[in-house]
């Protein structure tokens, strides 16, 4: 059987390290799978704990690659790990799971759910788990008011500390493993390095944040401007405003001023002096600090162009009053200046056009000779995975394999040829696009957009390139000329 395993923590394991619960429940599914002849292909890790379904970055990647029937079952430590969400989200996670035939298995049972029983056994379980989930909700709530004004409420740990309970009240303690690191930090920072360096330095030492593989420019800064490292807590620091709330399309998450902050004396000891983060804050003040979100678009260029190394969107920085594109991502790509990136994006549209014009003109359809390439490549790396994969069969039968290492060898064929079959319905997708494309429908938003771009804000800028780009991939070789980077674009479809 091939499966995919689930991983996330659940609210009874907050406030202990991410990494070591994951990797233990990773484990516990690695036994269970082994002795069940389960073939594990691929690991879902769900860093975040977002209440929405589509707060979860894993799991829509899970639901997306269920529904197209990629694994026999998928496993998870417990039915509760997909969702005790909204009732809607429940829905639509088991829906995914009983279309495509998926079971979803856990140490206690399995559950199919084109099986009567088992289907209303996963709904009320479910139901139950949500009931459960509203009434931790209700009881943090009721108590939330006092906590804070105690000074003794905290959402999450922060890096550096670990949840504990004094008289029945959470706070924080500090632990010193981590601690070291921040307190590294502050002291590098006022010694005048910058927060990439950090990053870097504090990487190298083998630091690790909660939720990500790696320090970066980002998460130092976060720290640096954290008042809990001093011994505060800080509430308001965001306003959420849900999907659909306000017309919005999506939610939206703003940053309040700091103005707007609530900040307490906190129980819980600080790793810094109050001295040091005054001094930090200060240096702070003079650097610049990039912009932050209050729900409103400022780059033309946002959430489309995408590193080419890490696919991680670029981002619009100012750094000594002009505006780069660069990457998040420390020593990951070279950053550019922006209106260089800008320019050659219309520079683009603009050739785009006067070829989609010759092809009226001419009658010539558009031209998939790259795309046709691409998917024979593909096509040829398939079917060598696939004799690869025929040959291990072959191995175990002659004994030059024991059965963990066919397991191993097996589960890295498998988890190839899904990623090489996943692109090879991208590129026939791709050909299909192209060859169904309306050049006259494609030109005429072209020239619309190119007609109306000077004009337009930066928001505006960004819808218009957006309804005629799906992404731009970039890529840049570090101690190369400023114009000396590459575009490849990926137009939508019409």
């Amino acid at each position: 059987m091939d499966a995919a395993q689930y991983l996330r923590k659940s609210r009874m394991e907050e406030g202990m390290d991410t990494e070591e619960v994951l990797a233990k429940h990773r484990k516990a599914l690695a036994d269970f799978a082994a002795s069940h002849d389960i073939h594990i292909i691929e690991t879902y890790y769900e860093v975040v704990s977002g209440e929405s379904l589509y707060a979860r970055p894993e799991m829509l990647r899970l639901l997306e690659d269920v529904e197209e029937g990629r694994y026999d079952a998928v496993l998870v430590m417990d039915l509760d790990r997909l969702s005790r969400g909204r009732m809607k989200d429940q829905g639509i996670i088991l829906d995914a799971f009983r279309d495509s035939g998926t079971l979803i298995v856990t140490p206690e049972k399995t559950y199919d759910l084109s099986d009567d029983l088992d289907d209303e056994m996963a709904e009320f379980k479910t139901f139950m788990s949500r009931r459960e989930y509203k009434i931790i909700n209700k009881r943090l709530r009721r108590g939330l008011k006092q906590t804070i004004r105690d000074g003794c409420y905290v959402a999450n740990a922060p890096y550096g500390y670990r949840k504990v309970t004094v008289d029945r009240k959470p706070t924080l303690e500090i632990y010193e493993p981590e601690a070291k690191f921040v307190r590294m930090m502050y002291d590098l920072y006022l010694q005048g390095y910058g927060c990439v360096s950090i990053a870097r330095y504090i990487n190298s030492l083998g630091a690790k944040p909660h939720r990500s593989a790696e320090f970066t420019r980002n998460s130092v800064a976060h720290i640096l401007r954290n008042p809990t490292f001093a011994g505060k807590i800080v509430w308001d620091q965001k306003t959420h405003i849900r999907k659909g709330a306000k017309g919005n399309p999506k939610h939206i998450t703003i940053y309040n001023p700091r103005d707007q902050w609530t900040i307490v004396d906190g129980m819980h000891p600080a790793i810094i002096s109050q001295e040091t983060y005054d001094q930090v804050q200060a240096v702070l003040a003079g650097r610049y600090i990039p912009s932050r979100n209050d729900g409103t678009v400022r780059s033309s260029l946002a959430g489309l162009v995408k590193c080419a190394n890490c696919r991680q969107n670029m981002q619009r920085m100012t750094m000594k009053g002009t505006p780069y594109l660069l990457c998040t991502r420390p020593g990951c790509c070279a950053s550019t200046k922006f209106e260089l990136v800008e320019e050659r994006v219309l520079a683009y549209l603009e050739e785009t056009l006067a070829r989609l014009e010759l092809q009226q003109q001419t009658g010539i359809s558009r031209d998939t000779s790259v795309q046709e390439a691409a998917l024979e490549a593909v096509k040829k790396e398939l079917a060598a995975a696939q004799r690869q994969k025929s040959r291990l069969y072959e191995l175990l039968e002659m004994e030059e394999y024991d059965l963990p290492t066919f397991r191993e060898r097996m589960a890295a064929v498998k988890e190839k040829i899904s990623g090489l079959e996943r692109r090879q319905r991208e590129a026939q997708q791709a050909i299909e696009d192209a060859r169904t494309a309306d050049p006259a429908s494609l030109a005429r938003k072209i020239r619309a957009v190119l007609d109306a771009y000077g004009a337009a804000d930066p928001a505006g800028r960004n819808a218009m390139l957006k309804g005629v780009i799906s992404t731009i991939q970039y890529q840049k070789e570090k101690k190369t000329r400023p114009t000396e980077f590459q575009l490849a674009f990926e137009l939508k479809p019409f």
